[in-house]
């Protein structure tokens, strides 16, 4: 059964102008047979921010759509560059990380998606 290898990780580069970009990587396994799935796979991701030291959830920034695909080996790497605006985060100054989680499903409808969490990348204001 397909699984994560380890916990996704999220980075964010200031490409200058009040933008920055937000890479979110992961690893995921297949078995030989779950290449062969006729439906595919689903993969998105959902963006939160959380003042750091925060005990509860995180407030959520926004999600990308699901992306459609088909594994082409029993082990791959997948990552997701999101470019934003400093105002399109909405973010707070001060002690702030932003965080993902990764959704990765089969193409079934119905199906409950495998989700994993970035560890927290904070946010120089």
């Amino acid at each position: 059964m397909s699984g994560y290898k380890d916990t996704p990780t999220i980075g964010i580069v200031d490409t200058g102008a009040g933008s920055i970009e937000i890479q979110v990587s992961y690893t995921i396994f297949y078995t030989p047979d779950e290449l062969l799935f006729p439906e595919g796979w689903f993969d998105s991701v959902a963006l939160f921010e959380s003042d750091k030291g925060a005990v509860s959830g995180g407030d959520h920034l926004f999600d990308l759509e699901p992306r459609f695909f088909f594994p082409r080996s029993t082990e791959e790497t997948r990552t997701f560059s999101i470019l934003r605006t400093r105002d399109q985060l909405g973010t707070e100054s001060g002690g702030e990380e932003i965080y993902a989680v990764v959704h990765h499903v089969r193409g079934i409808q119905g199906l409950k998606s495998n989700r994993r969490r970035t560890a927290g990348f904070p946010l120089a204001v």
